[in-house]
C-alpha cells in the first residue's frame, strides 16, 4: 500500500514540475505590433518569422536566457536575451526594446 501511494506522489510531482516549465516551442504572436507578426519555434530547432507579406525560415538555439537565431540566407546569427513573464514571451531586440509575444 505504501508503494502505491509513493508511486502516485512521484507521478504527481513529475506532472507538477514539468507542467510549470515554460517552453518557447509553439506559435507566438507579437502583442505590441499592429501589423501582426509571429515567431514559430519547433521542437527540432527550426523556426520561422512570419509577417503579413513574407516569411523567413530560421534555426535557433537556446542557452540559459539567450536565444540565438540564424535566419536563412544570413551568414551570421543574431543573439537576443529572452524571458517569460507569466504567459508572455519577451525578446529584447538589438535596440534594447522588449518585444512581447503571446502564445497562440
Amino acid at each position: 500500500m505504501k508503494k502505491y501511494f509513493l508511486g502516485i506522489l512521484i507521478f504527481l510531482l513529475l506532472v507538477i514540475t514539468t507542467g510549470c516549465k515554460k517552453t518557447i516551442i509553439g506559435k507566438w504572436k507579437a502583442i505590441d505590433d499592429d501589423n501582426g507578426y509571429y515567431y514559430i519555434f519547433n521542437k527540432d530547432n527550426t523556426c520561422s518569422y512570419e509577417m503579413i507579406v513574407a516569411r523567413l525560415d530560421c534555426t535557433y538555439e537556446i542557452d540559459d536566457e539567450r536565444l540565438t537565431i540564424l535566419y536563412k540566407g544570413n551568414e551570421k546569427a543574431k543573439t537576443y536575451q529572452y524571458r517569460f513573464e507569466e504567459n508572455t514571451l519577451i525578446i529584447k531586440d538589438d535596440t534594447g526594446k522588449d518585444n512581447k509575444f503571446i502564445k497562440e
